[in-house]
């Protein structure tokens, strides 16, 4: 592996570390969240992932809401496990000085996929006060070298108390500098707006909840000191935060980056979807059978009501890269192979978008 593939690669994996975790109206009235709800060191927490929210419109809110999201699906279950500062590896601790810099760190499993480079103890690192819960930054050991990256201002993911109609921003930037190999940079901008409060159903039951937006601009810079080149990557996504009391992490969260939406949710032990079952439910539905792609996958559609039909392919800059269908469907379930869709379509990740008069509904597509 030449030196800018493997710089590129730790590069990819520690913003995919700074982007990880991201995370009730009563009849008595909305909510208000501390620092008492969010995690403590020992918590493990369930969370179900999927890249589809079944056509719920998650950009809806208010006052005294309903948000019903009772029909998600579990495509892959994690773990989230958090530890003391104390916990972590001593080099960790001389950066992000316990209870003084950071007061909880999250665990994640180490990286064994990138081949010569072995990544090990990667944590992610909080600050937890009265006043609000921070993002202070990562660490991770890179072929013995242990790398702690912390932010110059911290990353302020909620101001308390989190209530309806509050609003904050904050700036927060990182370097790391690898002597002979290159420069990683970030700077960021996270714009927080309390939109919304009210009853959340999930498969996992039904919360009274606040709900947070925040919106994030950030610029991601490598530079390559071997071949003195360099680059800058503009990135805007919004996250959609549902936040109860006493549950640690966010109970629903919908991370929006371009056409690529993720899910997750604070769930019970089920087993993840590797299959769909021929009969999908009631309702208005898309899934991509099998995924990755093969010579026999098929959109299985399930309309409520007959209604037109655009079928697409985009890839992740959001461009339409194919046209499946468009034209009146009638109601009921449909079949269509998307073999001669994606055939000459370079390996990758794409979206395919089901858009109804009523609906809109993105699948992550794989080619393998």
């Amino acid at each position: 592996m030449n030196q800018l593939t493997t710089f590129k690669k730790v590069y990819l994996f520690l913003i995919g570390c700074l982007l990880c975790f991201s995370a009730n109206s009563s009849a008595f009235g909305q909510i208000t969240i501390t620092n008492n709800d969010m995690p403590s060191a020992g918590d493990t927490i369930r969370k179900s992932t999927n890249f589809t929210t079944n056509g719920v419109d998650y950009t809806l809110t208010g006052e005294n809401y309903n948000w019903d999201f009772s029909g998600l699906t579990s495509l892959i279950q994690t773990v989230d496990t958090f530890a003391s500062v104390g916990s972590v590896p001593f080099f960790y601790q001389l950066v992000f000085i316990p209870n003084l810099v950071a007061n909880l760190a999250q665990k994640y499993s180490d990286i064994d996929t990138i081949p010569d480079i072995e990544i090990v103890d990667p944590y992610r690192f909080f600050k937890n006060s009265s006043s609000s819960f921070n993002d202070v930054g990562i660490a991770v050991t890179i072929n013995s070298l242990p790398i702690p990256l912390k932010y110059d201002s911290p990353d302020i993911v909620y101001v308390f108390p989190v209530g309806y109609g509050n609003s904050d921003s904050c700036n927060s930037s990182l370097d790391l500098s690898l002597a002979g190999i290159g420069y990683i940079g970030i700077d960021r901008k996270r714009v927080n707006h309390v939109d919304g409060w009210g009853t959340l159903e999930t498969p996992n039951g039904t919360f009274d909840v606040i709900r947070q937006k925040s919106e994030v601009f950030e610029e991601d810079t490598i530079y390559i000191d071997s071949i003195g080149f360099g680059f800058a990557i503009n990135r805007e996504y919004i996250e959609y935060k549902w936040i109860g009391n006493n549950h640690g992490i966010p109970l629903l969260q919908v991370t929006e980056e371009g056409l690529v939406v993720t899910v997750q949710y604070i769930d019970s032990i089920r087993n993840p979807v590797t299959a769909v079952p021929e009969t999908l439910a009631t309702g208005t539905r898309m899934q991509v059978v099998p995924n990755p792609v093969s010579h026999n996958t098929r959109l299985k559609l399930d309309l409520q009501n007959s209604s037109r039909v655009e079928l697409d392919i985009f890839n992740l800059s959001g461009v339409k890269v194919a046209d499946v269908f468009s034209g009146i469907m009638s109601a009921g379930y449909h079949e269509i192979p998307v073999d001669n869709f994606t055939r000459h379509l370079p390996k990758g990740i794409y979206i395919v978008q089901f858009k109804t008069e009523k609906h809109l509904i993105n699948q992550k597509l794989i080619i393998p």
